[in-house]
């Protein structure tokens, strides 16, 4: 054999070798995109709420079980038949126990609301993505 004949089967083995690389490439891209459409979906968290309430305008919102939650996550909604007032750890009238930066197992949060509740209001505490409790006040 001459050496031009060396150099072409060289060249054909470095070709083979890019073609079979190219390949694996474009079929893992491929089954990638397949098995992503099976993934599980974002599901909603589930938290069992009991809510107890005063006479000078506080609810308190008790962890009972279930998924944690993020409390800047959290939201309470009350609303009545002439208003509607939205409180958020933001507003700074949400109080958590014990301090922490998630409402889980045995934590509660505080609605601080001014004024007294004037009784049979709707009281919704929520997420950006779900509600989880709702309830109904009544003095």
């Amino acid at each position: 054999m001459n050496p031009k004949e060396y150099n072409e089967l060289g060249v054909s083995e470095v070709v083979g070798e890019m073609l079979m690389i190219a390949l694996v490439v474009v079929l893992l891209a491929v089954f990638s995109a397949a098995l992503f459409n099976y993934l599980p979906a974002d599901r909603e968290p589930t938290v069992t709420i009991m809510m107890t309430s005063d006479t000078t305008g506080n609810f308190t919102f008790w962890h009972k079980g279930g998924d944690w939650v993020k409390v800047e996550d959290l939201s309470v909604v009350i609303v009545n038949e002439t208003w509607k007032k939205t409180f958020s750890q933001k507003s700074g009238n949400l109080v958590v126990v014990p301090d922490k930066t998630v409402f889980d197992l045995g934590s509660n949060v505080t609605v601080t609301m001014p004024g007294s509740p004037e009784g049979n209001e709707t009281i919704k505490l929520i997420t950006p993505r779900t509600v989880i409790y709702t309830g109904r006040t009544s003095i």
